[in-house]
């Protein structure tokens, strides 16, 4: 096992020496990130609602109590961007909301005192919030009228209060959801892990390539340790070029990769194993390097889609979902998405144990035909 070390550090070397596909490597998921996550970015914000300017007409026909009241109402409603016009013409207003020039139309009367709404169906939304902000508008000014009635010493503290919106906004689900570049920061980086196989096939192609395999075969070191040396030295080669787009990610483009860096990068690396693992099973099972290569391009972009790498896979359809439990991306992806925004730790396991097993399984392939193998 002591050449184990000198092969490693040889492999290192050469992938080292190779700039510009480690550049390549490095800036081509970047670009896709800064790409995708701008283009993209409206299919992480679909259940923000906007109010574009909801129109309400109104006629104060009340005293100047209810009038001074319903004013700092109308302040606090415009936050919202619902906008109140006023007019002096209860019909027009009656007759506005039917042509739906308006959502709705407010009639403030002082005797008896009543506010009175009119909807149109047209904008049932927008009306619906009119109706709930108005309730809530008077059940304030009931209140206070009542304190002034039976408590006027302590309508002062009441009134003190009077800047209080009438709303307020909290999310029933407070758990932090991705944006479009964190969700792309994980998934093309783990996307671009799996091209790295082509690294593992191109270590085992480069001894033939340089007519060196003969003169390796024929030294003192073991086959299993040139094996186990070649795929050391691709496997750190890769992670190396993972965490340069992980720290580009979160120290530049300030994704979110939650509290647990240790273990994220523990799954990087469980994936990086694999890719090279697939990479080198090809370089010796496939003699081609045209159709070896053709595989790997065909392979990975299925397993990808699968993985949810291009769009979140709950956007695609239930058959789509169920067939995805085939592809290791898709554990790697959900692994690391739950271990960020709910810091779940139980797919961990199970995606390091996936990638790991599949690993062992493709090396032991390598391993066997590469005995066979007298000389390169």
């Amino acid at each position: 096992m002591k050449n184990i070390g000198p092969v490693f550090i040889k492999e290192l070397k050469h992938h080292l020496r190779e700039k510009k596909a480690n550049i390549m490597m490095i800036l081509f998921p970047i670009a896709l990130i800064v790409i995708l996550g701008a283009a993209l970015s409206s299919m992480f914000n679909t259940t923000k609602i906007e109010l574009d300017g909801v129109k309400v007409l109104y006629t104060n026909m009340g005293g100047s109590q209810l009038e001074q009241a319903f004013t700092g109402f109308i302040e606090q409603a415009g936050k919202m961007g619902v906008m109140f016009e006023e007019t002096d013409d209860s019909n027009l207003g009656i007759e506005m909301v039917k042509q739906a020039d308006y959502s709705c139309y407010v009639l403030l009367k002082d005797n008896p005192r009543v506010i009175r709404l009119y909807k149109n169906n047209r904008y049932n939304f927008e009306a619906n919030l009119v109706e709930t902000l108005l309730n809530a508008f008077v059940e304030r000014y009931n209140a206070i009228s009542e304190i002034a009635r039976e408590n006027p010493a302590a309508l002062a503290d009441v009134m003190d209060e009077t800047d209080k919106e009438f709303y307020y906004i909290k999310s029933l689900d407070g758990k932090r959801k991705p944006t479009s570049t964190d969700y792309y920061s994980v998934a093309i980086l783990t996307m671009v892990l799996m091209y790295s196989s082509i690294a593992g096939m191109s270590s085992i192609r480069m001894e033939k390539s340089l007519k060196t395999g003969n003169r390796i075969l024929c030294s003192p070191v073991k086959k299993h340790e040139i094996l186990i040396g070649k795929v050391m030295g691709c496997i750190m080669i890769t992670i190396l070029q993972s965490l340069m787009v992980f720290l580009f990610s979160k120290l530049i483009l300030n994704a979110y990769w939650g509290d647990n860096i240790g273990v994220i990068i523990a799954i990087i690396a469980s994936e990086a194993i694999l890719t090279v693992s697939f990479g080198t099973c090809i370089g010796f099972t496939i003699k081609n390097e045209g159709l070896s290569v053709g595989i790997i391009n065909t392979v990975i972009p299925i397993i990808v889609m699968l993985g949810g790498g291009y769009v979140p896979l709950d956007t695609m359809g239930e058959f789509v979902q169920k067939l995805s439990v085939v592809s290791p991306i898709k554990w790697t992806n959900q692994a690391i998405f739950r271990l960020i925004y709910n810091s779940d730790f139980s797919y961990v396991p199970v995606s390091i144990a996936v990638n790991l097993i599949i690993s062992a399984l493709l090396i032991t392939v390598s391993s066997i035909v590469y005995r066979k193998e007298a000389v390169w």
